[in-house]
Parts: structure tokens; C-alpha cells; sequence
């Protein structure tokens, strides 16, 4: 505000221009104690809106859990003991009451049983088989097929006084039997000599001969 001035220098031109500056003031003044008045009335009902919202908010979870609580169980009334008297009637209750009751339950349907599994009796390798197999393992690398004529005619008794021929249509049987049908030897391709056989662990994952037993 201005400070306050000695009216007695002052003419009275002066004095009135002075009082229109004051009451200009004096009306500023008041506008902006108006204007403050309404920004402070704005606030409090702003202020008034947000309790609300979060009285309500806080509120409704709490009926919500009061709805949702379940009731307390009354205890149950303790049932008085029976007579005496009476215990040969409510021992004949409940065969009355299971009598009827089984009466209705309905009879169980039929579930069908699994049909046995028969077991398939593996076949025993017979004589050849098993000579075969030894002369791969005792000889320790691939045979072929001239190879094994040879160890028959000299070493398996149960080919003795057979001619060449028959032994050789024999192994070819056998041949066939364990690699394409029991899996107990491999046939190879060899070099030259047509196929050569050999265990199955003889190979490596990839399926090839281990160096260890090639020719």
C-alpha cells in the first residue's frame, strides 16, 4: 500500500487524485478477497468430494465381507439318551431302514475285464544259432560266408558227412533267421565278397562297423 502522505503540502488536485488511487486500490483489494474467498470455497467442496469417495470405498469392501461371512452354526441340541426300554425297537430300526434303502440303490453295471495277456514263449536258438554267434564272438571280427563253410565242415559236429552244398543252404537259413528276423547278428556289405556278418554291438551309433572288428 502507499505510504501515508501529509495532506497540508498538498493542493486540492493533488488530494483527489490521491483518493481515486486509493479507492482504485481499495476495489483491487477487494476483488482479489473475493476471488480467494471462491478458490478457498472450491477446495473445501473438493476436499469434501474426496472424503466421500474414500469413506464409500473403504465402506463397501467391509458389507461386502459381512455378506459374504458365513453364519455361525447353532449347536446342535444334544439328543437325549434313548430308554432303556425302547433299545430293542431302534435295534430293529435301522435293518428295516437298511432293507429298504438297498432296495433302491441300483446295481452295479458290469465293467469289462481286460482280456489276458498271453505270453509269447521266446524260441530257444537252436544248435546252428547259437554255433554261429560263438564263431563271431571266439573270432572276434566279421566272418563271411566261405569263412563259416569252412568252421562247420572242421568243427561242428552236427554237420558231419554233409555235403558242401547242404551246409551252405543251411547257413543261408540261419543267415536269415538272426539277422532279419531275431536281430542277433548284422549282415554288412563287404568288399569283393558280398556281405559279411557281425554282432550287433559291434557297430557304432551311426551304424557302421567299429574299426576294431574290420577286415
Amino acid at each position: 500500500m502507499s505510504k501515508q502522505i501529509q495532506t497540508t503540502v498538498l493542493d486540492p488536485t493533488e488530494i483527489k487524485q490521491l483518493i481515486n488511487v486509493f479507492n482504485s486500490e481499495l476495489r483491487q483489494l477487494n476483488y482479489r478477497t473475493l476471488s480467494i474467498q471462491k478458490n478457498i470455497e472450491q477446495l473445501e467442496q473438493a476436499l469434501s468430494k474426496v472424503v466421500e469417495v474414500e469413506s464409500s470405498s473403504m465402506i463397501e469392501p467391509m458389507m461386502v465381507l459381512a455378506q459374504t461371512a458365513p453364519l455361525a452354526k447353532e449347536p446342535k441340541a444334544a439328543t437325549p439318551k434313548a430308554a432303556p426300554a425302547a433299545k430293542e425297537e431302534e435295534a430293529i430300526k435301522p435293518a428295516t431302514i437298511k432293507s429298504s434303502t438297498t432296495s433302491k440303490t441300483k446295481t452295479p453295471k458290469k465293467v469289462a475285464m481286460p482280456k489276458p495277456v498271453v505270453a509269447r514263449r521266446r524260441r530257444k536258438l537252436s544248435p546252428w544259432d547259437e554255433f554261429i554267434m560263438t564263431a563271431l564272438e571266439e573270432g572276434d571280427q566279421v566272418l563271411i560266408m566261405s569263412e563259416f563253410l569252412e568252421i562247420v565242415k572242421n568243427n561242428f559236429s552236427e554237420a558231419k558227412g554233409w555235403s558242401e552244398a547242404k551246409i551252405k543252404s543251411k547257413l543261408n537259413a540261419v543267415f536269415h533267421k538272426l539277422a532279419n528276423k531275431k536281430g542277433n547278428i548284422v549282415k554288412i556289405s563287404f568288399e569283393g565278397r558280398g556281405f559279411a556278418y557281425a554282432l550287433p554291438n559291434w557297430l557304432n551309433p551311426a551304424g557302421e562297423l567299429k574299426k576294431k572288428y574290420q577286415r
